[in-house]
């Protein structure tokens, strides 16, 4: 299929999904990690494309086993639960008839999530939760099972289905299906379960991304010398929160993010419980369009680190440039844009298909171009080329965590 170099409302081309999908496929078909005895080789490519077949219905499963909350109804009854046991928990009270149909769901799917070892399986088809099955647990405290709700949830699904028209008609997938894009849609009233998923889902990421690893983000940078932080695109606070506990108490922060999301932020459960002593009273919350100035609390704050965490990924090339002239307008002389984000290979790179976690970040990339305008995670090429056309310069690269690098951007 060739797609058609046609501009849509938000500036992005079609070439640029079309590319990101074939690069996509390229980084990860070689690596999909299927075991293929037979040195034929064609029989190894015709593995390699059920490897990527099967994986669509991996997720089918695993959205059915979290539409359902099998996880948490796993982990919640003592030994093991039979699928009959589990469908009609599920269905908060559905007729008998439904509950048969979704019983028989629950046989497939545990089955087939069994074998990737999300649960285990045993004898009469009984199941039992383990290591992963826990961290699908939708609960309270953001987890693994927000961000897989999140990620393959319905209206996400619905973009991935007319994929191949936005590649042709150069459209955001999101916006084809939906008619609004990602962030609008989240905003909705009607939408507020989604919404409230996004958030749990990208605090749950920020804390995960940033665990484990050789390399702490704590011990990456020399937070004793942070006066004032500016989180761009912060949520709830999950980064800044950690960063004004590493600077000490001289530090002061300012968080930046929609005004739905700064109403949404639990000063004393967020910044007080990890020792951000007197957080209220250190901490200024902001609302605002990103693509206008930046608002005059954060111009006055002489702002000497600027955090960024999959907040710029979400954006064009031209909105990124814009933003970028906004972050040097509120940073101080000899001040520091700290940007996180986990990398996309550089062309012919296959050696880093995949991170510690298993994120595929070629995938990623295609995620965040089917749901966000022009969005897109890049190379370290080109986030450098991005911040050198808005005058910065890469002091520093680091791989920090399981999945992230931090990259530390100085005036030029």
């Amino acid at each position: 299929m060739q797609a058609m170099d046609v501009n849509d409302s938000h500036g992005m081309k079609s070439t640029e999904l079309g590319k990101a999908v074939k690069a996509a496929v390229a980084h990860v078909l070689p690596g999909h990690g299927m075991s293929v005895t037979s040195e034929d080789a064609a029989m190894q490519a015709t593995a390699k494309v059920f490897g990527a077949i099967q994986g669509h219905w991996l997720s089918a499963c695993l959205g059915v086993m979290l539409q359902l909350k099998i996880a948490d109804i796993l982990v919640d009854q003592a030994g093991s639960s039979s699928s009959h046991a589990i469908a009609p928990a599920g269905q908060n009270g559905a007729p008998a008839a439904a509950n048969g149909h979704a019983s028989a769901a629950s046989d497939s799917t545990g089955m087939s999530i069994d074998q990737h070892e999300m649960l285990d399986e045993h004898p009469g088809r009984k199941f039992t939760p383990n290591a992963a099955t826990v961290q699908l647990v939708q609960g309270e405290d953001p987890s693994l099972g927000h961000m897989a709700s999140h990620l393959i949830n319905p209206p996400k699904w619905d973009a991935w289905k007319v994929l191949p028209q936005a590649v042709q008609q150069g459209k955001t997938a999101f916006v084809l299906a939906h008619g609004m894009d990602v962030y609008e849609y989240g905003e909705a009233a009607e939408h507020a379960g989604y919404g409230e998923e996004f958030m749990k889902a990208m605090s749950y990421f920020t804390r995960h991304s940033l665990a484990g690893g050789a390399t702490s983000l704590k011990d990456a940078y020399d937070w004793a010398g942070a006066r004032v932080v500016l989180d761009v695109g912060g949520g709830r606070g999950e980064l800044l929160s950690s960063a004004m506990s590493w600077a000490g108490q001289q530090c002061r922060g300012l968080l930046l993010d929609r005004q739905m999301v700064i109403d949404s932020i639990d000063i004393p459960g967020m910044f007080e419980a990890k020792g951000v002593t007197g957080a209220a009273g250190r901490l200024t919350l902001m609302s605002g369009d990103v693509r206008q100035p930046f608002p005059q609390q954060a111009q006055q704050a002489q702002v000497d680190t600027l955090l960024m965490k999959h907040f710029l990924s979400a954006f064009s090339d031209e909105d990124c440039a814009l933003i970028l002239k906004h972050c040097r307008e509120v940073l101080a002389p000899g001040g520091s844009i700290l940007l996180l984000q986990t990398l996309v290979p550089e062309a012919g790179d296959r050696q880093h298909n995949t991170c510690e976690d298993g994120v595929a970040p070629g995938l990623f990339a295609i995620e965040i171009l089917a749901q966000c305008p022009g969005g897109a995670w890049r190379t370290l090429s080109e986030w450098q080329a991005l911040f050198s056309a808005a005058g910065l310069r890469l002091a520093a690269n680091t791989t920090v965590g399981c999945n992230m690098n931090l990259m530390t951007f100085k005036a030029q």
